[in-house]
């Protein structure tokens, strides 16, 4: 049987070291505020929206949630920009998924780098690509240290990641490629995915599918990290079929419990690194 990952453990760890750089910030007159854009959420964003709030009253983090349901893209820039000079605003996330609203990516751009907290915009994209990022997206960030804390090594492994969105997938080979690791990205189009999957020593699974990884698809002794969420039946899974994937793997994380708390204080973070920067 693997090893499970703690995510929520790890991230109570995480919460002490975020305390004590919100203690700072407050004794120089700074209050760290983080911005939520809501747009005709699923049950996924209520979820992570109300887990983001819990975090940010528990580390001292003021946080605000802004419902623009039904409002048009043109509408939604033009708050966006108002919103992205305000002084008081460090970070701004927009809380994916964004139903019902067309080139949701122009609402994305008009997010400052300074303030993408989540890294998600076209210029965030490109900075991380040229190693001048100052904020690592959230989720990889947290994929980074999840591992570091579980004292998984990188250097000589196969890294095999599923799925290539702008959320976790993409950004997260930018960041292990240009560390110079062995990485490949697999989707849809992948033709060898299986031949890949199977000479992997570790496996990222950002996809959004559920039960998409099983244990017939990786090789004995791999290290699974499931990154990836969606929703069946009225429940949040992952996209990694547990019952099979954790008789073969050594390491595996979950859903819920595994990436996804790491993310939420990963994205506090940066949102106190951005305070600081201004």
């Amino acid at each position: 049987m693997a090893k499970i990952i703690d995510g929520n453990k790890i991230a109570q760890v995480l919460m002490g070291e975020v305390r004590l750089e919100v203690a700072k910030l407050k004794l120089v007159g700074k209050v760290p505020k983080l911005v939520i854009i809501s747009y005709n959420p699923s049950l996924a964003s209520k979820t992570y929206v109300g887990l983001k709030l819990t975090r940010a009253k528990e580390l001292g983090v003021e946080c605000e949630v802004l419902d623009w349901t039904d409002q048009s893209l043109d509408v939604c820039v033009s708050a966006m920009a108002a919103l992205s000079i305000r002084l008081d605003v460090d970070g701004i996330i927009v809380q994916l998924p964004v139903r019902g609203l067309n080139n949701y990516q122009e609402l994305l751009n008009a997010i400052p780098a300074s303030k993408d907290v989540d890294g998600l915009s076209d210029e965030s994209l490109a900075m991380l690509r040229k190693k001048s990022a100052e904020i690592i997206p959230a989720t990889p960030r947290a994929i980074l240290e999840l591992m570091t804390r579980s004292e998984i090594e990188l250097n000589g492994k196969r890294i095999a990641i599923i799925g290539q969105g702008k959320l976790v997938g993409l950004p997260l080979s930018i960041i292990l490629k240009n560390k110079h690791l062995d990485v490949a990205t697999l989707d849809i189009n992948t033709t060898n995915a299986s031949q890949i999957l199977k000479s992997a020593d570790v496996v990222i699974a950002a996809a959004g599918e559920g039960n998409l990884l099983t244990g017939a698809m990786i090789k004995a002794g791999a290290i699974v990290l499931d990154a990836g969420t969606s929703e069946q039946n009225g429940k949040l899974v992952g996209d990694v079929d547990y019952a099979s994937v954790e008789l073969v793997a050594s390491v595996i994380s979950k859903v819920p419990g595994g990436i996804g708390p790491v993310t939420v204080v990963c994205m506090l973070q940066n949102v106190i690194e951005a305070a600081k920067n201004s």
